[in-house]
């Protein structure tokens, strides 16, 4: 299930986060390299700075790293919520994604949605995510994957 939850929403999640070779700061003011990764949040190990040519990174290395880091969302996500397990392949793939966008804390401060996903009111938690602030700052990225959150 891993897996496929992960095929399905690795190349998703790079197109909503985009592409950028050198360091950047994301729209909340983090350094930012690759698909997204925030450098404060999760820094490059020596090895990963070693994979860098004068301060840039190649889409290969940085689609490696995405894909790495979505495991561990998908990872933490499988660990603490057991309903997790029983979702569909898209609802799993958008959470994960979800968790990548935010964290797991940010992620853990939706409390009513996490109750509607557990009671499987897959409705009621896609129309509470809408009313989130995430959901304003990310416009097209969240009306996808408050959609796949609704219909699976």
């Amino acid at each position: 299930m891993k897996q496929a939850v992960l095929a399905f929403i690795t190349t998703l999640t790079a197109e909503f986060e985009g592409f950028r070779s050198k360091v950047y700061k994301c729209p909340a003011g983090f350094d930012t390299i690759g698909y997204g990764r925030n450098i404060k949040a999760n820094p490059l190990s020596a090895e990963e700075k070693a994979l860098l040519k004068n301060g840039e990174v190649s889409k290969e290395v940085a689609l490696e790293w995405l894909k790495e880091e979505l495991e561990k969302c998908y990872n933490q996500l499988d660990k603490e919520f057991a309903w997790f397990k029983t979702l569909d392949i898209k609802r799993a793939g958008a959470l994960t994604d979800m968790v990548y966008n935010l964290g797991f804390g940010g992620f853990k401060s939706f409390k009513n949605t996490i109750k509607y996903l557990e009671a499987k009111d897959f409705a009621q938690a896609a129309n509470n995510m809408e009313q989130s602030k995430w959901f304003r700052q990310v416009k097209r990225r969240g009306v996808f994957i408050t959609n796949l959150v609704r219909n699976g």
